[in-house]
């Protein structure tokens, strides 16, 4: 262990003018990180141990094995991050990932060099994985496998902000699972699941796993582990039942009335509501009609049709 006098830990006094959030105002003052342009930044000395730490524990919950869910730890390797285009051309996803990729120009082409393959960065590894595997892996014996690495990713940002939550160049842990059937893929899900939550406890962080979209990196479901925040760019819709899910995935369920202990209902009058406009004139005297005994009808136009929307009087 060194001194900090022999250390390197160059320390601010005051945030930086493009530093809007504390997270971004206290990594540059700590001196874990300094800023090289928008959304690149160097990991000083001292940011890079938290890494390096941060990253020990993701390993450990990774490569532990999970009975429960009858799976192996995880394996780690290390893919390159260029990835040759026509491997991203070949699949559905190209048409959607290309444009967050930075791509190579072949700004050399011509000039006593032949025409180079065009490449991309990557920024998941799905394209690269799997013809790996099929080529290795030949019969079904030899799975479940679950492949990992820790490292450095390129996402293409219109807008990079937030300091190192929204940058153009970042470090991921990025997993892939593969499986003999659908069960057995189920399965690898929950493991994995299963470390992440491991994972967030042991470094501190309270994190909510919630049912997100797939996104540009497709798949049939998909959860994401949200930190509550002051900040960000998504919104969490949860229960005290325990559901949870980002605003674009949420749903919301029909829950019989419970009517065990209800008055009884007594038969349907029809009485005159002179000048009466709104749910609230209803609920007050003399009708005191309770809001959440009315219905009310609203009436919206989509693609050149009107839709009839009923809801509670009180919703």
């Amino acid at each position: 262990m060194k001194r900090w006098s022999q250390f390197f830990i160059p320390t601010l006094k005051e945030s930086p003018a493009d530093a809007e959030i504390a997270s971004h105002k206290l990594l540059v003052r700590a001196g874990l990180v300094r800023k090289l342009s928008a959304g690149l930044y160097t990991f000083m000395p001292l940011g890079l141990r938290v890494m390096q730490k941060i990253s020990a524990v993701c390993r450990e919950e990774l490569e532990r094995e999970q009975p429960a869910h009858g799976r192996p730890g995880a394996i780690e390797l290390w893919m390159p991050h260029i990835h040759p285009v026509e491997l991203w051309e070949q699949g559905p996803r190209w048409a959607a990932a290309r444009e967050i990729m930075f791509r190579t120009d072949h700004a050399g082409a011509g000039k006593g060099r032949p025409k180079e393959p065009e490449f991309v960065l990557g920024p998941t590894h799905e394209e690269v994985i799997t013809p790996l595997v099929k080529q290795e892996i030949t019969s079904y014996r030899d799975l479940p496998k679950n492949f990992y690495q820790i490292a450095t990713k390129f996402r293409n940002e219109i807008r990079p902000r937030y300091g190192l939550m929204r940058a153009r160049e970042f470090v991921m842990m990025d997993a892939y699972s593969f499986d003999a059937d659908d069960d057995g893929a189920i399965k690898s899900y929950l493991a994995m699941k299963a470390s992440y939550e491991a994972f967030f406890k042991r470094i501190g962080v309270k994190a909510i796993a919630v049912e997100a979209d797939t996104g540009v990196m497709g798949g049939s479901f998909s959860h994401e582990f949200m930190v509550p925040a002051e900040i960000g760019d998504d919104d969490v819709i949860y229960s005290d039942a325990g559901y949870a899910a980002n605003r674009e995935k949420a749903t919301s369920a029909l829950v019989p009335a419970d009517l065990a202990d209800a008055a009884p209902i007594g038969d349907v009058e029809k009485f005159a509501t002179p000048g009466v406009t709104t749910i609230a004139h209803l609920a007050a005297a003399p009708y005191s009609v309770s809001g959440d005994t009315q219905f009310k009808t609203l009436v919206y136009m989509g693609d050149g049709k009107p839709f009839l929307v009923i809801l509670r009087g009180n919703d």
